[in-house]
């Protein structure tokens, strides 16, 4: 785990140990508060004026440098010269400087740490890094400054605007709540309005936000300005932002994009500052609050804690750091100029009569595609398999891929006919036309699927793979549960994992990590329930409620595993099946509604019926996060899709109710299904068998191999 230090113990420094405490995802073990007296740390830290989280800790004084909150030691010390903090006493390499004294390069340098986090805008040129806005390009620097908490606000909004529609101009003004600096009755100081008492007045104050956003999102430099006025709260903040577009769009959509960003919420509620105290989340947009002016105008009324979610902030941006020194294989981390790369996908898309019905799989790949031409390769060769074909199988061919391809990226792709074989090799090193290739359908070779049970001694197709370039890159979720050869058997000086795999394990991980202690629903849908068993007595352990339905059904009735899901569910889960449906004895034959004992042997379930969809609305309507991986019926066919679509209404309607709610829909068909609803789930896996796979195991074939 990652062990942390903090240099400073006021508001800042305080919110950040508390949260680290309470989310337990840190290592928190020295905190620098010279001035601090032991005797008052259990009052300090259990009470606090804005904050109720602190409710929850136990503390114990153990000497005077040392106390115990709820088990876990943390030293104090106490030395205003940062060169005398002996951090790596205590195994502590990354530090937050919570102090707004050492702000520059020269000054941070003095603590003997690798990585240090300023809590302030720096006072040089020392890079700003804000999650949200520009996070994705740390490249190891030492010393950051994550900037200030208007900017954590008004950054990641800008950067979505930015991205989804352009930016002509845009101006804000911070409705800012007070801070310790401000003067709380009228003194005699330099400056004349901020001599003046908070708790009285509204006050014009200057931020340094404007000249911090073109840092930090350098495409818009000169286009926004923006001030502050101070107000008398303890804290939450407003930002009002008056925004011009590019792209001709309206509120509604505007909006609707934001709920799927990460980094951004969307509130409906009437709500008023003190609502949101101790929200992590640096930007929540208030609907109701905002609107459009005309001509592509819009004012965005934007909520932020200034103390809680900047800590919170702050905490990712270490998490940043760590995880770019810790895992090098990132594909951020590389370059691929003038490099032959090697990029596997999953492009196993939908199709009917020879037409891509969703494209989910092949638009999910682009930020991948995309960041490595920007780096300017030698070429780039896509390979990916398509169907499950018995051989070489014209049917199964790729080729018609190439116009998706060439029309999202908007240049040519060549076509490596020849799969797997040397004749390919000499094609490319003798006569390349093209800087991007798809190559033929890895399933036409036999090694793809079956390397490691065969004689590779001069085996054509295997020692291609390692020849098509220097770089290998995965970007295949989809597929990381197969012990494949272009998954886990491809010999390269460098490799690496693209985007989607990175965010695909980042939703995930809220499932299987879970340190939030949210109640979680797993909906299992889909075929056979005979290959899940293994996979559902893992997830019994990871999820509060199972809720098992669609042609899983058949399975469980025909073939009497009632007592195996009644033992596994002492794991953790509850289980409970799906109680009616919709049932014939093939697809062509008119479905008539039965209860779930009623099934015969010679029928089978196409669909969920209403009764067992009210049970399962309920079901949502209590779990905090909900994970559905298979579709409730034959969604191909007309009469048996009506159910999922049911689903989708009933998760879009209680995303709406509730903020804090988590949608994680698990790949596969299911995710091409839903794909094409409009939707704000959290989160749509490309990978059906992975995604269910990884959530049961915290591990997959194709995440192993990059650990050797």
């Amino acid at each position: 785990m990652l062990s942390i230090g903090i240099n400073g113990f006021g508001r800042i420094g305080k919110c950040v140990f508390l949260q680290l405490i309470y989310n337990n995802a840190m290592d928190v073990k020295v905190i620098n508060a010279p001035d601090f007296d032991i005797d008052s740390i259990e009052s300090y830290l259990k009470r606090d004026s804005v904050h109720q989280y602190n409710k929850h800790f136990h503390v114990t004084i153990i000497d005077n440098d040392t106390f115990e909150i709820n088990g876990k030691t943390i030293h104090i010390l106490r030395n205003r010269d940062a060169s005398q903090l002996e951090w790596r006493k205590y195994d502590v390499n990354h530090i937050i400087d919570a102090t707004g004294v050492y702000l520059t390069e020269e000054k941070a340098s003095q603590h003997d740490v690798d990585y240090i986090v300023m809590s302030a805008p720096a006072k040089d040129d020392s890079p700003l890094f804000v999650c949200g806005a520009n996070q994705q390009k740390y490249k190891g620097e030492k010393i950051v400054s994550n900037a200030s908490c208007t900017t954590n606000c008004i950054t990641p909004i800008l950067r979505h605007l930015s991205d989804n529609y352009g930016i002509n101009q845009a101006n804000f003004t911070t409705i800012h709540a007070s801070t310790a600096s401000q003067k709380v009755v009228d003194t005699a100081h330099s400056k004349s309005r901020t001599n003046r008492s908070i708790f009285n007045n509204i006050i014009p104050h200057s931020t340094g936000a404007s000249s911090s956003i073109a840092k930090i999102l350098p495409e818009l430099e000169g286009k926004v300005v923006g001030t502050s006025v101070r107000v008398p709260v303890n804290s939450v903040s407003l930002v009002d932002l008056n925004v011009v577009l590019e792209t001709e769009t309206i509120l509604e959509t505007i909006l609707e994009t934001m709920k799927k960003d990460p980094y951004l919420q969307v509130v409906r509620e009437n709500i008023v500052s003190s609502d949101l105290l101790s929200t992590e989340c640096p930007s929540i947009v208030d609907e109701k609050a905002s609107m459009e002016l005309g001509n592509n105008h819009f004012k965005l009324m934007i909520w932020y804690d200034n103390e809680w979610s900047y800590a919170s902030q702050l905490i990712k941006l270490v998490k940043v750091i760590y995880d770019h020194n810790s895992h090098p294989d990132f594909i951020e981390n590389k370059n691929f100029h003038n490099k032959n790369v090697l990029l596997r996908l999953d492009l196993n898309v939908p199709i009917n009569d020879g037409k891509i019905t969703s494209n989910f799989r092949i638009t999910s790949a682009l930020p991948t595609i995309k960041r490595i031409l920007k780096d300017d390769p030698n070429r780039l060769i896509i390979m990916s398999h398509f169907g499950r074909p018995k051989g070489v199988d014209k049917e199964f061919s790729m080729k018609f891929l190439i116009p998706e391809l060439e029309e999202l990226l908007g240049k040519h792709v060549g076509f490596l006919n020849e799969g797997l074989h040397d004749t390919t090799l000499q094609r490319l090193n003798s006569d390349p036309d093209h800087k991007i290739y798809l190559m033929e359908n890895l399933r036409f070779h036999e090694e793809e699927t079956n390397y490691k049970t065969m004689d590779l001694t001069n085996n054509m197709a295997y020692n291609t793979i390692q020849q098509l370039g220097t770089i290998y890159v995965n970007d295949a979720f989809g597929c990381m549960h197969r012990d494949h050869l272009s998954i886990a058997g491809v010999k390269m000086e460098e490799k690496t994992y693209g985007y989607l795999i990175d965010k695909e394990l980042s939703a995930l991980k809220s499932i299987t990590k879970n340190e939030s202690s949210k109640n979680i629903l797993a909906i299992i849908g889909g075929g056979k329930m005979d290959d899940k068993l293994e996979l559902l007595k893992n997830l019994s352990k990871k999820v509060d409620h199972i809720y098992i339905c669609g042609g899983n059904i058949n399975s469980i009735v025909k073939n009497d595993m009632a007592d195996y899901l009644q033992e596994i569910s002492s794991n953790k889960s509850e289980i409970s099946l799906m109680c009616d449906g919709l049932c014939a004895e093939n697809l062509e034959d008119d479905p008539k509604h039965i209860t779930t004992d009623k099934l015969n042997s010679n029928e089978s379930f196409f669909d969920i019926g209403m009764k067992s969809l009210n049970h399962l609305h309920k079901l949502i309507k209590q779990h905090d996060i909900v994970f559905w991986n298979g579709t409730l019926g034959v969604v191909e066919d007309e009469k048996y899709k009506q159910g999922s679509e049911i689903l989708v209404h009933l998760l879009k309607q209680e995303l709406k109710r509730c903020d804090d709610k988590k949608v994680i829909v698990g790949g596969g068909d299911t995710g091409g299904f839903t794909n094409n609803y409009k939707h704000n789930f959290t989160h749509i896996s490309t990978g059906g068998g992975a995604s269910i796979e990884y959530i049961s195991f915290d591990t997959l074939p194709g995440l192993e191999y990059f650990k050797k």
